[in-house]
């Protein structure tokens, strides 16, 4: 079939799932007021140092996590998330776009005004600024960044209004080589607005985890990503060039066999990407890895009610010389593949691990700019495509993140 065509959607708004009412003040429940969506521009709301290496290169930031979902009624960001690694050495820069739904331009500022940053490390559970149970030694923004920071949304009311929330954009050194974790959900509080919450990340050079619903995925790796981003490039090449005893007095060639340093000293710890949404949620993701880049790699639409013969999404892994593994490529849904082994002694897929999937292959409107905003009552002119096809590519991603998630 053909990917990522236009089809009819009519039954998306019978089946969107609705939240309750907000019970905070200002309301934005529908009540008959004229309501329109607006957006801000990018705001600077975070701006520090983010020294993650110490003195003798060891990481003391080994996770970060941006945005997540709603939780007591607050800190939903409910938009797209965009992380580029290009940013100025040992600095992390974090800005908001945010946005409502509003009968005025000073009721959205007003509902602007009561969103802000919320960074703290090693909480379980959010709490307001300034609540007892916040030490100010985790405040990741007044005490310093640290390991295990949370960017989040905090709206400062009694419940965050149901159509609000914000973009969240983070600019990060390229030479981080830890963990990010990347969460967001979709607004669709009104039926005639459904803003998909999309995720883009350029340049990762790290292992991440993306978690969304019926937003798209789009990542680039670094040009230059190792199997174990954790290891020393001193580590890396030692497994690259790594040697054996042959058993017949002479040494030969064994890439990344258990032995190397990179296994031995640096902890043997292979990166991995995985990009997940949730129950029956429909997201396109793609993956653009190294040509050269020794990885496994897994995706899958878990969709039921596919077809090979009929209407199904596809997975397709693109990457050159890429070798399909004996099981999980029943389907056209499905693909799992093997990136550049290095061969024995190395470990049998193991490498850089890719992991896509989608829960759902299904019709998904979307209204990604309030200026495409359809009108009240209007919800079924909205733009809809199928959703749920999957792709890891090498070199298929041109554009940046900033064009791709506008």
């Amino acid at each position: 079939m053909t990917r990522r065509h236009p089809i009819t959607v009519t039954s998306m708004f019978a089946l969107a799932t609705m939240a309750g009412l907000a019970t905070g003040c200002p309301d934005d429940s529908d009540s008959g007021t004229k309501r329109t969506p607006f957006r801000d521009d990018w705001e600077v709301v975070i701006d520090q140092d983010f020294i993650h290496l110490d003195g003798d290169g060891n990481p003391q930031i080994s996770r970060l996590t941006i945005g997540g979902r709603e939780y007591d009624d607050n800190f939903a960001n409910r938009g797209d998330v965009i992380v580029n690694f290009d940013g100025a050495a040992n600095h992390i820069l974090v800005e908001f776009r945010k946005f409502t739904f509003s009968p005025s331009q000073e009721a959205a500022q007003a509902d602007f005004d009561a969103l802000s940053a919320w960074a703290y490390a090693g909480v379980s559970s959010p709490k307001p600024p300034g609540h007892k149970d916040l030490d100010v030694e985790d405040d990741c923004i007044a005490s310093g960044w640290q390991s295990d920071c949370e960017v989040l949304v905090y709206y400062d009311g009694l419940s965050q209004l149901r159509r609000s929330g914000t973009d969240i954009r983070v600019t990060l050194p390229p030479d981080y080589r830890q963990r990010i974790d990347v969460v967001t959900q979709d607004n669709v509080e009104d039926d005639d607005y459904f803003n998909r919450g999309n995720v883009c990340i350029g340049n990762l050079f790290a292992s991440a985890n993306v978690q969304t619903e019926s937003g798209n995925v789009w990542v680039r790796l670094n040009p230059e990503t190792y199997p174990a981003p954790k290891c020393s490039p001193e580590e890396i090449a030692d497994c690259e060039s790594f040697m054996i005893d042959d058993g017949m007095g002479g040494m030969t060639s064994a890439p990344w066999a258990p032995e190397c340093a990179c296994m031995t000293v640096g902890g043997g710890e292979f990166g991995v990407l995985a990009i997940d949404n949730r129950a029956d949620t429909a997201s396109d993701i793609t993956v653009d890895m190294p040509a050269e880049l020794w990885a496994s790699i897994s995706a899958q639409n878990k969709g039921s009610g596919q077809e090979a013969a009929g209407e199904h999404c596809e997975a397709v892994v693109s990457v050159p010389g890429a070798v399909p593994d004996d099981t999980g490529n029943d389907f056209p849904w499905q693909a799992k593949f093997f990136a550049n082994f290095p061969g024995a002694p190395a470990i049998e897929g193991a490498g850089f691990n890719i992991q896509a999937s989608s829960n759902a292959c299904a019709p998904v409107a979307h209204t990604e700019d309030p200026a495409d905003f359809v009108g009240k009552g209007r919800g079924e002119e909205q733009e809809s495509s199928e959703r749920g096809n999957l792709e890891v590519c090498s070199g298929c991603i041109m554009q940046t993140c900033d064009e791709l998630v506008p």
